[in-house]
Order: C-alpha cells, then structure tokens, then sequence
C-alpha cells in the first residue's frame, strides 16, 4: 500500500512543493528535467515556450526500438484559493487521501506517469520501442506549452497518453470550448431622452436572448462519452454614468464543444447572433472583437482504434476494473496531439471534481491504481 515513504509519494510531494502557478513553471521544469536525467533517460531536452519557461522532454528508447508513445501532463496549477485547511505547497496524508495542490490536476498525474517510466527502465524486460516523456507549461490557460511541444522534432509519436483525472480508467476524448468576445455598438444619448440613442446595453440584453435560443437548439445534443454542449455569457462591461445611455458594452460568451461540433460551425452560428442582433437595433453595430484563448477544441478517439483496445485491455488486467468508453467534461491538451496526427487517451488519478478547490487532495490507492494501469498500458504498446 502506497504511504508517504513510497517513491510515488515522495515524487508527488517534491513536485507539489513547486508553487508552479502560471508564469511560474520553471522551478519544477528544471526539477522533472534533471529528474529524468537521473532515471536514466537517453535525451533530456528543455524547450521554450514562453520566455523563461521551458516544456521538459526526454526520451528514452528500449529494445531496437519500434512503436513510440508520447507521455504527457501540465506542471502549472492554479492560485489555491482561501479555504485551504492545509499548506497547499505540503502534500500531506489525512484518511487516506493526498491534500495538496496540483494533487489531482495535474501533478498527480504526472507523478505516475514519471513513475511508470522509472520501473520500466528499471525492468525493460519485453519491451520494444521508445518513449517520449513530456511536461508542459501554462495548460490552465492557452495551452502554450503544448501548441509548442507538438511542433518539436523530438515529439514523435504512434501514440499518446495525457495525465489528467479520469479515476485511474482510460478515457477517450473530452470537451472543448470557444470563447467570443461580442461588442455591440449603439448610439450615446442623454438617459432622460432615451428615445435619442441606442442603448448599447439593451442589445446585450437582446443578445442574451439569442444565446438562450442557441442553448435550446443544442439541448437535445447528447455526445455518448462527454455528455452536453453548453453555452452561456460570463462576462459583461459595459456603461459609464448612470445618466447616459451607454455607446458600447463587451460580453464573453463560453461555448463548451462536444467531439464532432466543428469551430466553423459554431462561428457562423456566432456570426449570424451578431447580424440578428445588428438588424434589431438599426443603426447599431454588433460584431466579434476576437476569440479568446482556450485550451482548444474537444477530441476523441476511436474505441475501435488499436490504441484503445490496447488500453483497454492493459488498463483492465492490472486494475481488475471493466473498462468502458467514455470521457471527460473538461478541457486537456489531448486535442494538440490528436491534431497532430497522434492517436491520445487521457489516464490520471483521482477526480476532476476535486480540481482547482480549496483542499483538493487525490486518494493513495487511486495514485497506485494509476501507475499500475500507466505501466501497464506503456508496455503493452511497445511489446
């Protein structure tokens, strides 16, 4: 049973020690860098990806080397908010669980990923081909880390495993998101004399309407892994005196993909809200100032593919728990290594529901299960 003399715990607690909120990387970088250095890879590189801050990618080839599998996980974590019982930079052990930041999203993950690697060196026995270990930056914001790993020559792959939490099991795609940033445009007036001008204000009220329609005709889309497509408007800014109709107001709208929606299809559908509402308010101007940066995309794989059936069949004999299509309501980086042209899963500890809260903490025996299932899963790929 796994405790806090374990390497796996000893590894996660190293790594959740690194305060690696966004901007804040490099520490743990040059830790996991030099980490696997130690572990004996054969290729340690660090790349940039922003200024400073640099992805970790190591490579390490067994046998003559055939099929390739490309590990990958975030270093960065978001701010720990008020609430924590605990320091949120000491991994500590209450009941059973692992409190700490980055525990589950997505420390955890790549601790046992890190790990898998470490026992598969240690005993390499039937195993043929090379493994392309990664660790990426800034994935809780735009996902530069990984826009940029993929475009590395090093980052070769048949396959690939992303760490996040799916309770130790292999899921297969997840959900993607689009963010618009609309500005409507009216005419100032004197608010005593509204009749005047355009409300600019109005036609965000107008615009809500018209993202409520769009909710109605998604509502029956129903993906058979990730679940419901949504959308809703997060952010509003608009007026400037509370006398005086207000020329301008800026709303976010977040729109969560489904695999198989298409980004063209959603931003004429975008296109189209701002021309029904331009025509309502004549005179008006109503248009998408920009998108802002997401995670990306949904993807999927196949349950067809050989990757999966692969998984599945690894993930199976070494946890002993069924395994069955499905994937996670959350963004990943999966999409990057899907577009391009490597088949991914996503396989971590522990629950989505527990990331970014106060207190998020991971279960030991789900730290194990994963790194069981992670080696498991490595070695039946490059058998």
């Amino acid at each position: 049973m796994l405790d806090q003399n374990s390497e796996l715990f000893q590894l996660l607690k190293k790594m959740v020690s690194f305060d690696s909120t966004d901007g804040n990387e490099a520490g743990i970088s040059d830790f996991l860098a030099q980490n696997a250095r130690d572990m004996g890879m054969d290729e340690v590189v660090q790349q940039e990806a922003l200024p400073g801050l640099k992805n970790v990618i190591a490579v390490k080839t067994f046998g003559k080397g055939g099929k390739s599998v490309v590990l990958n996980s975030h270093m960065d974590v978001v701010p720990p908010a008020d609430g924590w019982e605990t320091d949120p930079y000491e991994l500590v052990i209450k009941d059973g669980r692992a409190y700490g930041r980055g525990s589950t999203d997505a420390k955890g993950p790549l601790a046992c990923l890190t790990h898998a690697v470490k026992r598969i060196i240690e005993n390499p026995q039937g195993v043929n081909g090379t493994i392309v270990y990664t660790a990426v930056i800034d994935e809780e914001s735009h996902s530069t880390g990984a826009r940029r790993l993929v475009e590395h020559p090093l980052v070769k792959g048949d396959y690939c495993i992303v760490g996040e939490p799916t309770m130790s099991r292999v899921a297969i795609g997840h959900n993607g998101s689009l963010r618009p940033v609309i500005v409507a445009e009216g005419i100032s007036a004197h608010a005593s004399n509204p009749e005047l001008g355009i409300s600019a204000i109005r036609i965000a009220a107008y615009l809500s309407e018209l993202v409520d329609e769009i909710a109605g005709e998604i509502r029956t889309l129903v993906h058979p892994t990730t679940g419901r497509p949504s959308i809703a408007i997060t952010m509003i800014h608009g007026g400037v005196q509370e006398n005086v109709l207000p020329d301008r107001c800026e709303l976010v709208i977040d729109r969560r993909m489904v695999p198989g929606e298409q980004e063209a299809d959603l931003i004429a559908r975008f296109e189209k809200l701002c021309a029904d509402a331009q025509k309502k308010f004549p005179g008006s101007r109503v248009y998408i100032d920009r998108y802002l940066v997401t995670t990306g995309p949904a993807a999927e794989t196949s349950a067809d593919s050989e990757l999966v059936k692969t998984a599945f069949a690894a993930a199976q004999q070494a946890s002993g728990e069924r395994q069955e299509p499905f994937g996670l309501t959350c963004n990943t980086d999966m999409k990057h290594f899907v577009r391009a042209g490597i088949p991914t899963i996503i396989i971590g500890p522990g629950t989505i529901t527990v990331a970014h809260k106060p207190n998020e903490s991971v279960e030991l025996e789900q730290l194990e299960k994963t790194c069981a299932v992670d080696e498991a899963v490595i070695r039946a790929l490059l058998r």
